[in-house]
C-alpha cells in the first residue's frame, strides 16, 4: 500500500468520524433541550400537584364540617350494611 492510499484511507476515517460526532453532538444537543423541558413541565406539574392536594385538604375539611349528624348516622347504616354483604361474600366463597 503506497503512502498516498494510506493518507487518503486516513483522511475517508477521519472525514467519516467528524461526521458521526457532528451528528452525535446535534442529537446531544436535542436530546438536552428536550430533557430540560420535560424537568420544566414535572416542576410545572408538580406545582399543579400540590396546589390540588391543598384544594382537596381543603373541601376535606369543609365537608367535615357541614355533615349533620343524620348524615353520619346514614353513612354508618350504609358502611355496616356493605360490611355484611362483604361477609356474606366470604361465607360463599368458603363453602
Amino acid at each position: 500500500m503506497s503512502l498516498n492510499n494510506l493518507i487518503s484511507n486516513i483522511e475517508k476515517k477521519l472525514s467519516n468520524l467528524l461526521s458521526s460526532y457532528e451528528t452525535l453532538k446535534n442529537k446531544n444537543l436535542k436530546l438536552e433541550d428536550e430533557n430540560n423541558k420535560l424537568i420544566s413541565k414535572i416542576e410545572d406539574n408538580s406545582q399543579i400537584i400540590n396546589s390540588l392536594k391543598d384544594k382537596i385538604k381543603i373541601m376535606s375539611i369543609s365537608k367535615s364540617v357541614d355533615v349533620s349528624k343524620n348524615d353520619i348516622k346514614q353513612t354508618k347504616l350504609k358502611i355496616n350494611e356493605y360490611i355484611r354483604e362483604i361477609d356474606k361474600c366470604i361465607a360463599q366463597l368458603n363453602n
